[in-house]
């Protein structure tokens, strides 16, 4: 048994606490997983104890809260939506990061944007209140909206694009149409300017052309869907980064108390020989 009265240094402290949560973590391993836990006053209470700043507890547990949390994926009839979150506020070193960052994602630089709405160009910024916003629309259309929020503790971050007019079934129908319009004249141009073979033609290359459409449609939000995720991904990493990078590091601290009218207390004579002879040099 370890001895009760000795005292430990903060960093003998750090190791012990470090120590400590690890046998923790390896005995809960090797048995059955347990419903019970700790509310986060109690481990303000335990932190306080072991002379932790809250303030980073309360940034640990919305890491941990935010660990994998995306948040929504979402689709509608013309809009894909992701979400992700940020463990800090967002500050201005982060936001400058992340705007570059969605420049070199969505934007093209070879195009100047001349119109003030953010397209072609390196999008445009808004800023309500403590929100901020990055729009920008490419050459074919698609509109990206990136909308960073305070969060609790932290910043959420909400992102769309608008990848349609319509849904997929209209998209499919109305370009299936316009696809199976020339193919019809021609054929019955061919077959003596026939306005039966034309009429009986439209309905058959559109029944052909409008599911290849829809399949070719459907890739495509797919695949800006996965490029919008990687983008929320990267840009919660350098957010993460950059707020390492910014925060101080904090080590373990031990609150004493010791005054010299609590040393005058006690008896010199009961005190130990060490002790005495600071005693001694400090008043001399």
């Amino acid at each position: 048994m370890p001895d009760p009265n000795r005292t430990y240094t903060e960093k003998e402290i750090a190791k012990l606490l470090e120590r400590t949560a690890q046998l923790q973590a390896d005995d809960v391993r090797d048995e059955q997983p347990s419903t019970s836990g700790l509310s986060l006053s109690e481990l303000e209470t335990i932190a306080s104890e072991a002379g932790l700043d809250p303030e980073y507890l309360h940034r640990a547990a919305l890491e941990i809260e935010s660990t994998g949390k995306k948040g929504f994926q979402n689709r509608t009839a013309t809009h894909i939506h992701t979400q992700r979150f940020l463990s800090q506020e967002l500050t201005e070193d982060v936001w400058e990061e992340l705007v570059f960052e969605l420049r070199r994602s969505f934007a093209s630089n070879s195009s100047i944007d001349m119109t003030g709405l953010g397209s072609f160009g390196n999008g445009v910024v808004e800023q309500i209140g403590r929100s901020r916003e990055w729009r920008h629309t490419s050459p074919m259309g698609v509109h990206t909206s990136v909308l960073l929020r305070p969060y609790k503790e932290g910043t959420r971050i909400e992102m769309s694009q608008k990848v349609g007019a319509g849904s997929p079934k209209s998209e499919a129908i109305g370009y299936g149409f316009l696809l199976s319009i020339l193919p019809a004249f021609i054929l019955a141009l061919i077959f003596g300017k026939s306005l039966l073979i034309g009429a009986v033609s439209l309905p058959l290359i559109m029944a052909m052309l409008a599911p290849l459409v829809y399949l070719l449609d459907m890739r495509w939000r797919d695949k800006k869907l996965a490029n919008l995720e990687s983008v929320a991904e990267r840009l919660v990493k350098l957010g993460n980064e950059k707020a390492t990078l910014a925060s101080p590091i904090i080590e373990p601290r031990l609150e004493t108390t010791t005054t010299s009218g609590m040393l005058e207390l006690e008896d010199e004579e009961l005190a130990p020989e060490a002790v005495r002879t600071q005693r001694t040099k400090n008043r001399s």
